[in-house]
């Protein structure tokens, strides 16, 4: 099996283990050493994965050692540490502990830290054989992006190379700066770099303040119907509708006369294009639907996913409106995510951190929303909806009219 088929199981256990798993010892268990089996280390040989590794700059004789939960050992030497904390645990706060361990041990090139579902990787970028104190990567396995998963790939037992993770490191800081800068122009174009692209466009003769202003929210608008063009391409063909086959050619010794009804068919289309007028979908709602597709169909491979806009919400069903399963709410503050078939006790557990709405409307639970970027805390809220309604028999409780 595949190295992103067996990470796909594991994070499916994740989920199920979760609500059950309380304090670090049960974490390491349930949730930790799993995956070091995924990644290919025999965690029942003390040769490879060391549990309770001391790790301290001073020989004690006696007295209190420190010590790093896993030394994970390449060629008889620790390569990786691994520190774990309780399930939901904030691992910013440990980041000077793991420091000692990993400075005091020069073989080890790379820490972790985790709680069985999020895991922080650090390395020596800024000097040698001192920790630096950024992660260069920063992973939840219950919304991993594929580039993650190819990452992660990286630290298989027979992937792993101490040097090649150097430079792996080296060039996911600078991806992360690169993102960060250009989801920042996204939202709001610097002056300097709307005068980057002023100074590519012929059509400009001298770049001005003035030009600046007039050519800023302009920018701006073309950087997000670009985006829309982008991300609506990049949807599977199945969320669109087939198109309708041409007509067989007439044979040219009997033409056959046009049917009557025809013409009535096509006028009878056009009030139902009237009656969708005004109904604009933003790229936050593809942007939404992109993660929603990427996270069932991790879960469901070749899952059927398709979108309805409308003025009151985004809906995302299995390609026919009446099995939905998910409806946004994004073009007003409050924003929201309203679920089908998951109530609101359990989104609590589902989607924890997410604050539930007192209203249940337009779905079995509501989901306050407060940046698009917090959807990924109601992954598994998500796809446990997607699979109820896929199991669900028959195909009521479809769109209400208005939409």
């Amino acid at each position: 099996m595949a190295f992103q088929d067996d990470l796909a199981t594991h994070i499916d256990r994740i989920r199920n283990r979760i609500p059950h798993v309380q304090g670090e010892e049960a974490t390491k268990q349930a949730l930790v050493v799993p995956l070091l089996q995924v990644l290919g280390y025999d965690v029942f040989d003390p040769r490879e994965v060391r549990p309770e590794y001391v790790a301290d700059f001073a020989v004690k004789k006696a007295g209190q050692f420190e010590k790093i939960d896993y030394a994970i050992c390449i060629n008889g030497a620790p390569a990786i540490f691994i520190e774990c904390k309780p399930v939901g645990a904030v691992l910013e706060d440990h980041g000077g502990q793991v420091s000692r361990y990993f400075n005091a041990t020069p073989s080890v090139r790379v820490a972790m830290i985790t709680d069985g579902v999020k895991i922080r990787v650090f390395t020596d970028l800024q000097q040698p054989n001192i920790m630096d104190q950024n992660p260069w990567l920063s992973i939840d396995l219950l919304s991993v992006k594929p580039a993650e998963v190819d990452v992660l790939r990286r630290f298989r037992k027979a992937d792993f190379s101490p040097g090649d993770i150097s430079a792996l490191a080296e060039e996911m800081v600078y991806y992360n700066a690169i993102l960060s800068f250009v989801s920042t122009q996204l939202r709001e174009p610097s002056d300097a770099f709307v005068r980057f692209i002023a100074g590519e466009i012929p059509a400009v003769p001298r770049v001005t303040a003035k030009v600046v202003e007039r050519l800023t929210p302009i920018l701006r608008k073309a950087l997000q119907s670009a985006i829309v063009d982008h991300v609506a391409r990049s949807f599977d063909r199945s969320a669109e509708p087939d198109p309708e086959p041409p007509p067989p050619p007439a044979k040219a010794q009997s033409p056959a006369p046009a049917k009557p009804q025809a013409e009535p068919a096509q006028a009878t289309a056009q009030p139902a294009a009237d009656q969708r007028a005004g109904i604009v979908t933003t790229p936050e709602e593809l942007e939404a639907m992109k993660m929603v597709v990427v996270w069932v169909r991790e879960a469901v491979p070749n899952a059927p996913i398709g979108h309805r806009d409308s003025k009151t919400y985004f809906t995302i069903h299995q390609d026919n409106t009446r099995k939905w399963f998910v409806r946004l709410g994004l073009e007003e503050k409050p924003m929201w995510v309203a679920l089908r078939h998951v109530k609101p006790e359990e989104a609590k557990k589902l989607a924890p951190g997410i604050e539930i709405a007192e209203s249940a409307r337009f779905g079995d639970s509501r989901l306050l929303l407060p940046t698009l970027s917090d959807l990924h805390k109601m992954r598994t809220a998500i796809i446990s909806a997607y699979e109820r309604e896929a199991a669900r028999k028959g195909d009521d409780g479809g769109e209400p009219a208005e939409a």
